[in-house]
């Protein structure tokens, strides 16, 4: 298969995910509002910054990055994450964001930013990625990954009902040999817990079936909806529930 093959069955997947895709909510009690505190509480200082956003998704860290940073260049490779982005940055007043839709291979710039950013993102998946990272990193690198990922309750019982493999991505390990091997110092803080996001049925039914799909599963709606209903919970919303095991991993470049 061709790169450009690849990058765009990649696009065509996260902009199927992007209508159900988790994006910014406010509040200083948040996963993400929770993780920016740890980072800064070990030294990362994003006030005033060039920040470059790897594989930012819908924006739900880059619209709090781009509160304190001076500018943040949002790269993704899905058009759609990206304009879900900025429709809540045009929303809440917010002008320091370049959106760039790139998948991360093909991304060009000469730049080195002041931060790099970087969480969960299957972007730097080999040496040549994170090689590229190294070169655009002209400060802090903050590196968020899985050392564990787990399927929601939701999405479990479904990839066994429909005989997928569960996606495999733990990616802070493969992070830190890297770094290792590189001889280069980091930081490496755990974080652990349970993400319990609420849907609407509608939302969630259309969230499996795009998971599904991009597993290479035609879902029978049927089915899903009756899956989901095991999920409802008392106020009529549906719960997703999922575990996980992370890494922050820090370090500084000259």
């Amino acid at each position: 298969m061709t790169n450009s093959t690849e990058a765009n069955k990649t696009k065509e997947f996260w902009n199927s995910r992007a209508g159900t895709f988790p994006r910014y909510e406010a509040g200083d009690n948040t996963y993400e509002a929770r993780m920016l505190r740890l980072a800064r509480e070990h030294g990362v200082d994003f006030r005033g910054k060039s920040v470059l956003d790897v594989g930012c998704g819908s924006g739900m860290y880059t619209l709090r990055l781009a509160m304190e940073a001076a500018s943040v260049t949002a790269v993704d490779v899905s058009d759609e994450m990206l304009r879900i982005l900025m429709q809540d940055a045009a929303a809440m007043g917010i002008t320091n964001i370049r959106p760039v839709c790139s998948d991360w291979q093909h991304f060009k710039s000469d730049e080195r930013y002041q931060i790099v950013f970087a969480s969960m993102t299957p972007a730097l998946g080999d040496d040549a990625a994170r090689e590229k990272l190294l070169r655009h990193a002209g400060g802090q690198v903050v590196f968020i990954g899985f050392t564990q990922r787990n399927p929601s309750d939701v999405m479990a019982g479904l990839f066994a009902r429909y005989g997928v493999t569960p996606p495999a991505f733990a990616d802070a390990p493969r992070m830190r040999e890297w770094l290792a091997a590189r001889a280069i110092p980091y930081t490496a803080l755990p974080v652990e817990g349970r993400w319990e996001v609420p849907h609407t049925r509608e939302h969630l039914l259309e969230a499996c079936a795009a998971m599904l799909r991009g597993r290479g599963a035609e879902p029978d709606m049927a089915q899903l909806a009756e899956h989901i209903e095991a999920f409802r919970a008392a106020d009529g919303r549906y719960v997703e529930r999922t575990n996980y095991s992370l890494q922050m991993l820090l370090w500084s470049v000259n």
